[in-house]
């Protein structure tokens, strides 16, 4: 998948905190999403990866505009999105769409799938009443279902077959970027090629750009151009994604990969020196020094990853690090 220049969406510095507690005894603030900065090009996949509780569907919610951000500012073609007007940011919704985790609690399971499509085309007044059964027909067409679909309800499709009506239902209204937040993770290993091989195809065929949100990295690698590795709130390593997977620089990321099934075991005792994770939970990130730090198996041993918080520094192009050691 080729990247282009232009920049659909952008955060800068972005963050997230929530409180934690009703009393004044207990009260706090919770750390979900801390000084994120990505851009997501025309044409391009960026993979957003980490383990559950790093901040990954936080961000995809700041980056969609349905949480407001505690810092930092999100900024779609250029435009901050707060300074956008209704009509501006009514355009926005409809370029910047998001495909669910579970294709099995997203459909609304009293409403045929044609109903769907045709109140997606209706709220955004895209096509004339008429001319809607033959739209969701081509929707239908494009995501490898039959027209006869329209008639029928979510519990008559198998997983597979439900996330492509989720996918249809986000291209209804002809989106420039698409957030998948774990699109595959509900599917069966066989299920979820096909439904990766579709979103490839919709990407050439329709220059989408895709915001990639996942924790399995054998998935990743079939399909973006690069890589975001999150823990704790933070972007700890960002780089192309066949740089990434060859040569990985942060221990969270190497530890990472050396958990991924090979279906190749001589490749596989060849990363034998990769740490293991450590057991831990993110969670557990401190509040000062580098998030990593309580799990990292080679912390620097002058507590310098303890003294202050590592920055994200560009090594070279493209390919930035969040630790003193890598």
């Amino acid at each position: 998948m080729s990247s282009g220049e232009s920049v659909i969406l952008e955060a800068r510095g972005l963050t997230r905190r929530y409180q934690a507690g009703r009393q004044a005894e207990t009260s706090g603030s919770v750390r979900a999403v801390e000084g994120v900065s990505l851009r997501i090009r025309e044409r391009e996949t960026l993979a957003l990866v980490g383990e559950s509780g790093c901040g990954k569907s936080t961000t995809a919610r700041l980056l969609l505009g349905l949480e407001p951000p505690s810092a930092g500012e999100v900024r779609y073609r250029g435009r901050d999105l707060r300074t956008l007007s209704p009509v501006e940011l009514r355009d926005f919704r409809r370029s910047v769409q998001l495909v669910f985790q579970d294709p099995f609690a997203s459909l609304n399971p009293r409403l045929t799938v044609g109903s769907m499509l045709a109140e997606v085309l209706a709220v955004h007044e895209l096509v004339p009443r008429a001319r809607r059964p033959e739209r969701i027909a081509e929707l239908l067409k494009l995501v490898g279902l039959d027209a006869d679909a329209a008639s029928r309800y979510p519990h008559e499709f198998s997983g597979g077959q439900r996330q492509r009506i989720g996918v249809a239902r986000a291209l209804a209204v002809e989106p420039h970027l698409i957030v998948a937040d774990e699109p595959v993770s509900a599917l069966d290993v066989s299920i979820q090629a096909q439904v990766l091989n579709l979103l490839a195809d919709l990407q050439a065929r329709l220059g989408l750009s895709y915001l990639f949100i996942a924790h399995d990295l054998a998935v990743v690698r079939q399909v973006a151009d690069r890589v975001a590795v999150m823990y704790g709130g933070r972007i700890v390593e960002l780089a192309r994604a066949d740089e990434l997977f060859a040569h990985p620089l942060h221990p969270y990321t190497k530890a990472l990969l050396a958990a991924v099934p090979s279906p190749h075991p001589p490749k596989a005792r060849r990363r034998k020196a990769d740490p293991p994770l450590p057991e831990g939970e993110v969670g557990d990130a401190p509040s000062f020094g580098c998030p990593f730090y309580p799990r990292c198996p080679s912390p620097a041993k002058d507590g310098e990853c303890v003294a202050a918080l590592p920055a994200l520094e560009e090594r070279r192009a493209g390919r930035w690090v969040r630790c003193v050691k890598a």
